[in-house]
């Protein structure tokens, strides 16, 4: 076995801001937070859509501060609003936005809500039935 492993681009990549291929508003159900490959002090923010797929939300200085693991199976919104002054320099400012009230029949409808909710709150998925062993004593060999 090779100790090789092929790195995908991430193609689902969004990256809040005003640059070339960055977007204003970014949204959905928080299904996790995870290192960043390429920058380990940064994270990324798993955010499941409406039709099912997900979308890895780069973190920034605004985002970081303001999400945490406590966060994960809640419905945020993320804006751009542009560029902030402070110590270190300019900064990205970021508006975010946690749903913290009861949920709505629609959010309850999200694609993998349950699931999401069951990780965040510690309940471990079910187990698939095992599939009983196939008899093999009319085999032709031991």
């Amino acid at each position: 076995m090779s100790g090789w492993t092929k790195r995908e681009v991430d193609t689902n990549l969004v990256i809040l801001g005003d640059g070339e291929g960055n977007v204003i508003k970014a949204a959905g159900l928080l299904a996790g937070i995870t290192p960043d490959r390429r920058y380990p002090d940064n994270k990324r923010y798993e955010l499941v859509q409406i039709d099912g797929t997900s979308r890895s939300v780069a973190g920034s200085a605004s985002i970081n501060s303001q999400l945490g693991t406590n966060d994960i199976g809640r419905f945020i919104k993320l804006t751009f609003m542009g560029w902030e002054k402070g110590g270190n320099g300019k900064y990205k400012k970021i508006d975010v936005e946690v749903y913290e009230g009861e949920p709505t029949p629609a959010m309850k409808n999200w694609p993998r809500y349950l699931e999401i909710q069951n990780k965040a709150n510690g309940i471990e998925p079910a187990p698939m039935p095992q599939q009983p062993a196939e008899d093999d004593s009319d085999l032709p060999f031991d």
